[in-house]
C-alpha cells in the first residue's frame, strides 16, 4: 500500500472513531444538529498530513514536532517553523506547519501567506493524495473566512468543491460565505447541494444564516425573555456597567485582554468551588471569583457578553476539583474534553442558542441582566462558547455569548474556540503574573 492509500485509510478511521465517540450525544440530542469536525482541521495529526509534501525532516525536528503537537503547544510549534523558515525560506513543509500553528493559535491573518504557499504548492505536485490537499486548503478557506476576506474564501472553498466533489463542508462554507454577502439565492443553492450529503448541516445553515426568523426545527437551547433572566444566589441583580477603557479583565494575577470592541465591565460574583490535594484528602472551599462584561455595537446592539472566572489566589497543592459540569453540556454541537480526568477537566464546547431573546447558561446571565438594564438590544441567535480548565493551583473558565454574524459559521466558531483555548490554557498551568488574549473578533455588521 503506498502513502496515499495508508493516508485516505487513517483518515477515514481517525473521522469514524471522532464521530463514533460522539454518537451517543447525538443520537439523544438529534435538534442539536451536532456538527460533524472535519479530521483535516482538528484531529488527524500533522506530521501523516505534511509529510507526503516531499520534503524530509531530520530525526530531531521530526521528534520535536511530535511532542509539541502532542502537547498542543502550537505556539512552540509556531517559533520552531519561523526558526526554520528563516534558514530555508522555501520549504514548504514549513510554511504548512507554520501556517496551520498560527490557526490554531487564533492568529488567521498571520497564517493565511503561509498557507497560500502549500495550498499552492501542493495543488500544483504531482501524487499529492486528496486528503493532504484538502487539509490545508479548508484550513486556509477557513482562516480567509474569519478575517472576512469573502471573495477569497469563496475561491478557496469553490477549488476544494471541485477537487472532492463528494466532501460537504465547501458546499456548507459556501452557503454561509453567500449569506454573509446578502446574496440568499447562492446561499440556498449551496444549502439544497449540501442536503444530499450532510441534511443536519444544511438544516443548521437554513434556519442560522439563510432564515434565521423561520420556523425551522430547534437546532439548540432556546433563549428567554430578558425579564426571566435570573442570577446565582448571591449575585446583585442590577450592577451600573463601566466602560472598560484597556480592554483587561483582572482577577488576581490572571488578566484576561478582550479584542477591541465597545467593553463595559458589569460588575463581580464572589463565589468558591470544592477542590482538594489527593484523592483521600478532605475537601477544601477554594474562592472563586466571576467577573462579568459585555459589549455593545450601533443602535444599542449587544455585540457580546462574557464571565470570566478564577481563583483570585494561588490555591496551593489544589489538584482535584469537583467541576465536571463543564464537560457535560448534551446540547453541545461540539464538545472537546483534550483528554482530561473526571477531577482535573479542561473543557471546550460550542452552543448554538436559538430562540427571539436570551437565557445563555448561568455564568452568562449577571452580564446579560447588566446589558438589558443597560438597553442593549439582546441578539436573536448566538453561540456560546465556553472553555474551562481546572489544573495545578488554578480554576479558570471563561464563557462568550457572540452573535452569530461575528462568526463565519460554525466551523469557524470551532476554528475560534479552539484559538481561545490555546491562548486560556496558560492561565490554569502557569503561577504568577499570565495574561491571555482573546483572538480577534469580525466587527457587527
Amino acid at each position: 500500500m503506498g502513502r496515499e492509500g495508508f493516508l485516505r485509510i487513517f483518515w477515514r478511521l481517525v473521522l469514524v472513531l471522532f464521530l463514533g465517540m460522539a454518537a451517543p450525544a447525538r443520537a439523544q440530542y438529534e435538534a442539536a444538529f451536532a456538527l460533524p469536525p472535519p479530521a483535516s482541521i482538528l484531529a488527524l495529526p500533522l506530521l501523516l498530513l505534511l509529510i507526503p509534501l516531499g520534503m524530509q525532516l531530520s530525526k530531531s525536528d521530526e521528534a520535536r514536532v511530535r511532542e509539541l503537537e502532542a502537547r498542543g503547544d502550537w505556539a512552540g510549534l509556531a517559533a520552531l517553523a519561523a526558526k526554520r523558515l528563516s534558514e530555508h525560506p522555501d520549504d514548504m513543509y514549513w510554511h504548512e506547519l507554520s501556517g496551520r500553528a498560527l490557526q490554531r493559535l487564533g492568529r488567521c491573518g498571520d497564517a493565511i501567506p503561509d498557507l497560500r504557499v502549500a495550498f499552492d504548492a501542493r495543488s500544483a505536485q504531482a501524487g499529492q493524495s486528496v486528503e493532504a490537499v484538502f487539509a490545508v486548503g479548508l484550513t486556509l478557506g477557513l482562516c480567509e473566512m474569519a478575517i472576512r476576506d469573502l471573495p477569497a474564501a469563496a475561491q478557496t472553498m469553490n477549488r476544494l468543491r471541485t477537487l472532492a466533489p463528494e466532501s460537504w463542508e465547501p458546499d456548507y462554507n459556501l452557503g454561509v460565505i453567500h449569506a454573509l454577502k446578502g446574496d440568499l439565492d447562492a446561499a440556498r443553492a449551496a444549502a439544497a447541494t449540501l442536503a444530499t450529503k450532510q441534511p443536519g448541516m444544511a438544516a443548521a445553515l437554513q434556519s442560522r444564516y439563510i432564515d434565521p426568523s423561520g420556523q425551522a426545527a430547534p437546532t439548540g437551547t432556546p433563549l428567554a425573555e430578558p425579564a426571566a433572566i435570573s442570577t446565582e444566589p448571591g449575585a446583585p441583580r442590577h450592577v451600573p456597567a463601566v466602560p472598560l477603557e484597556d480592554l483587561r479583565l483582572v482577577i488576581g494575577n490572571r488578566v484576561l485582554a478582550l479584542p477591541p470592541d465597545n467593553w463595559f465591565r458589569a460588575g463581580t460574583v464572589h463565589t468558591s468551588m470544592r477542590a482538594r490535594r489527593a484523592q483521600r484528602d478532605p475537601w477544601s472551599e477554594v474562592p472563586v471569583s466571576t467577573v462579568h462584561g459585555f459589549a455593545l455595537a450601533g443602535s444599542n446592539r449587544l455585540a457580546g457578553a462574557l464571565a470570566f472566572s478564577a481563583n483570585p489566589r494561588q490555591a496551593f497543592g489544589m489538584s482535584l476539583w469537583e467541576a465536571d459540569e463543564p464537560c457535560a453540556l448534551p446540547d453541545a454541537i461540539y464538545l472537546e474534553r483534550f483528554q482530561s480526568s473526571f477531577y482535573k477537566p479542561e473543557c471546550l464546547s460550542l452552543r448554538v442558542l436559538d430562540s427571539s431573546a436570551a437565557l445563555a447558561s448561568p455564568p452568562l446571565r449577571p452580564a446579560l441582566q447588566a446589558a438589558t438594564a443597560a438597553g442593549a438590544t439582546l441578539p436573536s441567535a448566538g453561540y456560546e462558547v465556553r472553555y474551562a480548565n481546572y489544573g495545578m493551583d488554578w480554576a479558570v473558565s471563561v464563557t462568550f455569548l457572540l452573535p452569530l454574524q461575528r462568526l463565519a459559521g460554525d466551523m469557524d466558531a470551532i476554528q475560534w474556540a479552539h484559538g481561545l483555548a490555546n491562548s486560556l490554557r496558560r492561565l490554569a498551568r502557569a503561577p504568577g503574573l499570565q495574561e491571555a488574549t482573546v483572538p480577534p473578533l469580525s466587527p457587527m455588521p
